[in-house]
């Protein structure tokens, strides 16, 4: 989800801004650079996360005057190369994605919250949940995170969004949108079988190259 820069009130704008910089200067400095740059997987790995959300935001649809609205593809990219990186890495898509549809980059503060940050957070969380279950099966990993992660990255993108919408004064949007509120299902269950579908790809092709996955719980290795 994009919001133009026009809606966004310069005073919130700023107050987004530091808010975002709060999330990223911690990632930038605690994230695992030295194990990346020793293994050339991570690497290709974070190259292709970059380009796979760029190109999956670029399917969007501008739903009225300054709202664009897309798929995330954020909890593949989470459960891949974990929540430190994805936070950069949509940052940098973030800044990319504007360029392309020719929005500046002070809108990217608040797509970024809402669009990165939110949906990463849940699905971090949901791995996380998952891994303390006693059970253990491939597809409760793939189903669950995967899937599951997608669903619920939507629901965490749409409450964000519809905040962010309040507060830049667009009422007749929020009040819309709750009158509409099933139509949220329609998002939900496209985005995780998106995320679910490449997942159990990379998964089953190269389980190590998953940060996130345990083949000893949930493949019974070792």
């Amino acid at each position: 989800m994009f919001v133009d820069a026009a809606l966004i009130p310069e005073s919130l704008s700023w107050w987004l801004a530091a808010l975002a910089a709060a999330v990223l200067l911690p990632c930038l400095r605690y994230a695992e650079w030295r194990a990346m740059l020793q293994v050339p997987l991570r690497q290709h790995l974070l190259f292709a996360s970059l380009l796979f959300l760029v190109v999956l935001w670029l399917i969007s649809v501008r739903m009225f005057d300054g709202l664009w609205l897309h798929f995330m593809g954020v909890t593949t990219v989470t459960l891949l190369v974990g929540w430190r990186f994805t936070l950069l890495l949509g940052a940098l898509a973030s800044c990319v994605y504007a360029l392309l549809i020719s929005q500046p980059l002070a809108a990217v503060p608040a797509a970024w919250l809402i669009t990165v940050l939110v949906p990463a957070s849940l699905s971090r969380l949901l791995v996380y949940w998952l891994r303390r279950r006693p059970q253990s099966n491939l597809f409760i990993y793939l189903l669950g995170a995967g899937f599951g992660g997608g669903a619920l990255s939507s629901l965490g993108l749409a409450a964000s969004g519809l905040l962010l919408l309040e507060l830049v004064g667009q009422q007749a949007q929020v009040t819309a949108a709750l009158e509409n509120w099933p139509m949220i299902t329609l998002v939900m269950f496209p985005e995780g079988f998106i995320n679910g579908m490449v997942l159990s790809v990379i998964v089953v092709l190269n389980p190590e190259a998953v940060k996130t996955f345990d083949s000893d719980k949930y493949m019974g290795e070792g």
